[in-house]
């Protein structure tokens, strides 16, 4: 027990690249000697990830062995390890179907034994998959549900990988903020930890971040510091990747010689190891390079190394075919020599007791199986047809449930802004008669005769039509004003930070979804109470969406209420109310409702995509999904405390939920 307890914390930790050859020869050694089964498989898997990154092909062989003895001897988590690890192989060698369906059987064979921690590293498998596949909405849920996961068991190393797989695919969406957000957290777990590893990546990532910013000295200040940690681990792709980064800046500041030497060295490390990538996108840097300086000659040797890389490249998508067809028929024939050993064991058996008879059972038993397989088969053809059917409809759906929230989120503010501009209209057309009507009079009194006109009179009509015009110019403005402000908030976020009166943003979106539920159902009705503190002063923040985030919240606690309202409860009244305080170097948002609740079974899962509390076909679950990634982007937190059932004895106003959010002021 003690033996595989030990194997298993292997499999856990990488094969330090600086002791490889040492390592892959000691566990040889060590396979050689083993006789247990369950501990081959163990051995069998590290030896695989130890030739991952540079012999694919064994790898995949050696993980294929791994498989077929756990399934022989009934071990199903050294099943799982084993189809991770062949999972991993394809997906490193371009075969993405092959890779996510492996991962999706390793997961539910994880989840069937109930194995957190494995089940953990395979949904981070099957995000990097999607990443690959260039799905990154996709890969970003399921790298938060491992997330989520490894979180609850306290697995370390878990949660930085799985936060700098976060920081990485968004950079990747171009969202930066969020990208910086989770890559920075990265960073100071990775230094924390001492994990160089980890520490070298992210300090990578941030140079790919801060270069999309356009801020090239931080760029290239966290390149150069990563490079230290990046040699230690010996990680020579991620090496060529800092190069080339450091390449393109150097070629931005225009310090021709520092990039091509950088670009160079990228080459050279990349061809040195086989990074056929790596080599194709140096390749294709230095073409452009010596494209751009008129020389010719180098241009040309250079492009001929990047046709040479693409070449490969294709070479190995015929390699992984022929890996597939190998892999099947491996398992095929390995199918047929257990069947046939079966046989001919029963068949030994039985000739001791009657000849004739035991012919005639090996033939039953051999149709048998043969019928077996067949069924089998075609289980597993419509299977496979059901699973891609249902990733089909899955993805249709998430794109459907995005663009119902828009346009829910879309109405609830035109309703408001219908509203909010109809009071100042009001006043203009009112003003407007008025004045018709006061210089009617001033017609009038002009057409007496002169000895009967009352010069007073004329002028207080006059001053009446002027004090009308200049009330009629001040709705005006306060209408043109709301239409301005209301197509700021509308259009699609930025991304960029703008000095923001908090107080009026919270104000302005609590009116808007008010009136926006008021539109939609007359009945509707609902207390509303607000707070603010004035000392707050204006804040760095992008105000749409952060404006969407109050948005939400608001409209979830009007809901809340309404819903309890309607239960008929006598003598209650619904109260939903805002506030803002500022508490040293933050401020908080809060919002507040005295509704029934949010039961305690369903608060950990609040802010994940897609859960909804509201009926099927009222919420799209995506509300507090997005609210939350909006304020973590913002470098903020956001919380949630309720009490199911009556109001809180302790406070004046009954409370049945509260969303508090705070964030940094900068």
């Amino acid at each position: 027990m003690k033996r595989i307890l030990k194997l298993f914390l292997l499999l856990a930790l990488p094969v330090f690249a600086g002791a490889q050859t040492h390592t892959i020869d000691s566990l040889k050694q060590v396979l050689q000697r083993e006789k247990e089964d369950t501990s081959r498989v163990l051995l069998i898997n590290i030896l695989s990830h130890a030739y991952v990154s540079s012999r694919p092909d064994t790898a995949l062989l050696l993980a294929q062995q791994g498989l077929l003895l756990a399934k022989k001897t009934g071990f199903a988590k050294g099943e799982v390890i084993s189809l991770y690890r062949i999972a991993q192989v394809f997906l490193l060698t371009g075969n993405y179907p092959k890779a996510l369906q492996l991962n999706l059987e390793a997961l539910k064979k994880a989840e069937a034994i109930g194995d957190k921690v494995l089940a953990a590293k395979v949904l981070g498998n099957i995000g990097n998959t999607y990443v690959y596949q260039g799905d990154y909405l996709l890969s970003v849920g399921y790298t938060k549900k491992g997330l989520a996961m490894v979180e609850s068991l306290h697995d370390q190393e878990g949660i930085l990988t799985s936060l700098l797989n976060l920081g990485d695919t968004y950079e990747k969406l171009n969202r930066l903020d969020s990208a910086l957000s989770y890559t920075n957290r990265t960073y100071a777990l990775a230094v924390q930890q001492k994990n160089a590893d980890l520490t070298g990546a992210a300090l990578n990532n941030l140079g790919n971040i801060y270069s999309k910013l356009g801020q090239e000295a931080l760029a290239m200040h966290n390149y150069r510091l990563g490079i230290p940690y990046v040699m230690e681990v010996e990680n020579d792709e991620g090496l060529c990747e800092t190069y080339l980064g450091m390449a393109a800046l150097f070629q931005k500041e225009g310090s021709q010689d520092s990039s091509l030497h950088y670009a160079k060295l990228s080459l050279a490390i990349g061809q040195k190891g086989g990074f056929i990538e790596r080599v194709m996108k140096a390749s294709k840097f230095l073409t452009k390079y010596y494209t751009d300086t008129h020389n010719v000659d180098s241009a040309f040797v250079y492009q001929s190394a990047t046709i040479t890389a693409k070449d490969s490249l294709f070479s190995q998508e015929k390699v992984r075919e022929i890996q597939n067809l190998g892999y099947e028929e491996t398992v095929r024939q390995q199918l047929v020599q257990d069947a046939k050993a079966e046989a001919q064991t029963q068949l030994k058996f039985n000739m001791l007791f009657v000849g004739l008879g035991t012919l005639l059972l090996v033939a039953f038993l051999l149709f048998r199986n043969n019928r077996q397989k067949q069924s089998a088969n075609r289980l597993l053809k419509q299977q496979k047809t059901k699973v891609e059917s249902t990733l089909q409809e899955l993805t249709a759906t998430q794109a459907q449930l995005i663009q119902s929230e828009k346009m829910a989120s879309l109405g609830e503010l035109t309703a408001g802004i219908a509203h909010e501009i109809q009071n100042p209209l009001n006043f203009v057309n009112n003003f407007s008669e008025v004045n018709n009507e006061i210089l009617e009079e001033l017609k009038a009194e002009r057409l007496k005769p002169k000895a009967e006109r009352d010069e007073q009179t004329e002028d207080e009509i006059i001053n009446a039509v002027i004090d009308n015009s200049e009330k009629i110019n001040h709705h005006g403005k306060r209408a043109d004003a709301i239409v301005k402000g209301m197509l700021q908030h509308s259009r699609s976020s930025s991304g960029v930070k703008k000095s923001t009166d908090i107080n009026v943003l919270a104000d302005e979106y609590l009116r808007l979804s008010y009136h926006g539920l008021r539109a939609k159902d007359k009945s509707f009705n609902a207390e509303i109470k607000v707070d603010f503190d004035k000392t707050i002063g204006k804040i760095n923040i992008v105000p749409q969406d952060i404006g969407r985030v109050i948005m939400n919240l608001v409209t979830n606690a009007f809901y809340a209420v309404d819903e309890k309202k309607k239960s008929g409860i006598e003598n209650y009244k619904p109260i939903v109310s805002i506030s803002t305080k500022k508490l040293n170097d933050k401020i908080e948002i809060q919002v507040s409702d005295n509704g029934n609740g949010i039961p305690a079974s369903v608060k950990e899962k609040i802010f994940q995509p897609f859960f909804t509390t509201k009926p099927t076909g009222e919420g799209t679950g995506l509300g507090l999904s997005l609210s939350y990634d909006i304020v973590k982007a913002h470098g903020g937190e956001i919380r949630l405390e309720t009490k199911e059932g009556e109001a809180r004895p302790d406070e004046p106003v009954a409370r049945g939920t509260d969303f508090i959010i705070e964030l940094p002021i900068v």
